[in-house]
């Protein structure tokens, strides 16, 4: 009864679907290990990349300030370990702390891991964070913060930050699972074997669980503003807060979407937003009326297919932020003005497929 699986999967005959073809039993086991393999490691990709310029994802501050923010997808109830990864150094000798601090989308505080960083060179450290309560949320928020151990001596200067979920390891836990209010079962791939009944529940629990491994969460874009670079030290603190008009034509993901699969979630962090303001993604107009997190549902245009797709044969989606000409716009001006004037901008953007 054991719900194992093999890595990389044993992929069934897809020949054995030919109309009067003897189903084996080796292929009822591999769909069972297949079944299970993608549950075990769908949505475990990259769920956060994103790398700085020297001097710019920087902190002096010797308490914790917020550097940048995400929203994730969550791939299941049961993925509850994400492993962080960060490229950072010290100017001078001395000690700085990142820390990640994660709430989910059911406003649950799900724990905080650090990582201490002395070295004066760029060098990568990791840290495995597990969720410190169980959760149902479809994402979870993220701030990444830091600081350093004396004052004005020497910064923390970040390069790089990447997250993914870790995925689940063989056998997968017994009972089904949740993907929000989806259900997925694991297979006892034993009970597929020769000589055990084929039952109508097996062929009912295939089909929900390729319903239910089609609506997955996948990351396509996430970005974050550098929120509070400090300025202590010349040349330092320069990084981008907010999203801009000359930031539309470079920030995209050129990715696939699947006709009828419904659609993309498109989440973005306002901060000083007055009245109603406006943000246009894959040119449609999102209205803005409160600050923070603000999530919208989009059905994409799939008649948009981008020109790349005939070099590589399959139809792809510019998944990006679209120009949007108004004084109402929450696209920071080219000149680069929103921040100093304390304007209404995004901070943060994150958008996945459903």
């Amino acid at each position: 009864m054991t719900n194992s699986f093999t890595s990389p999967p044993t992929i069934p005959d897809t020949g054995d679907l030919i109309a009067g073809r003897t189903i084996t039993t080796t292929t009822l086991q591999r769909m069972g290990d297949l079944s299970n393999y993608i549950h075990a490691h769908g949505g475990t990709s990259n769920v956060i990349s994103q790398a700085f310029d020297q001097n710019t994802c920087v902190t002096a501050s010797t308490s914790y300030v917020d550097l940048c923010r995400y929203r994730i997808p969550i791939p299941s109830n049961q993925h509850t370990t994400i492993d962080f990864h960060i490229i950072a150094k010290v100017t001078t000798t001395g000690t700085g702390t990142v820390k990640f601090t994660l709430t989910d989308g059911n406003s649950v505080a799900q724990g905080n891991s650090t990582i201490s960083v002395t070295a004066t060179s760029y060098t990568a450290h990791t840290v495995s964070h597990t969720f410190t309560a169980a959760t149902t949320a479809e994402y979870v928020d993220v701030i990444m913060s830091g600081k350093v151990a004396a004052a004005s001596t020497y910064d923390l200067d970040l390069q790089m930050v990447a997250a993914r979920f870790t995925a689940l390891t063989s056998p997968l836990a017994a009972g089904s699972t949740k993907q929000a209010t989806l259900v997925l079962t694991p297979f006892g791939i034993n009970r597929l074997g020769a000589d055990y009944a084929l039952s109508s529940r097996a062929g009912k629990q295939w089909r929900t669980n390729i319903e239910t491994m089609r609506s997955r969460k996948r990351m396509l874009l996430g970005w974050s503003g550098i929120e509070n670079p400090s300025s202590v030290f010349s040349g330092r603190g320069q990084g981008p807060k907010a999203l801009g008009m000359g930031d539309v034509a470079t920030m995209q993901n050129q990715s696939m979407l699947f006709v009828g699969g419904g659609t993309i979630t498109v989440s973005i962090y306002v901060v000083n937003v007055s009245g109603t303001q406006y943000f246009s993604f894959m040119n449609q107009l999102l209205e803005v009326t409160s600050n923070g997190w603000n999530q919208y549902s989009l059905t994409p245009n799939l008649d948009d297919i981008s020109l790349e797709s005939r070099s590589f044969g399959i139809s792809l989606y510019k998944i990006q932020p679209t120009l949007y000409y108004s004084s109402d716009t929450l696209l920071d001006t080219t000149s680069r003005q929103a921040v100093i004037n304390g304007l209404g901008r995004v901070t943060a953007l994150s958008v996945w497929s459903n």
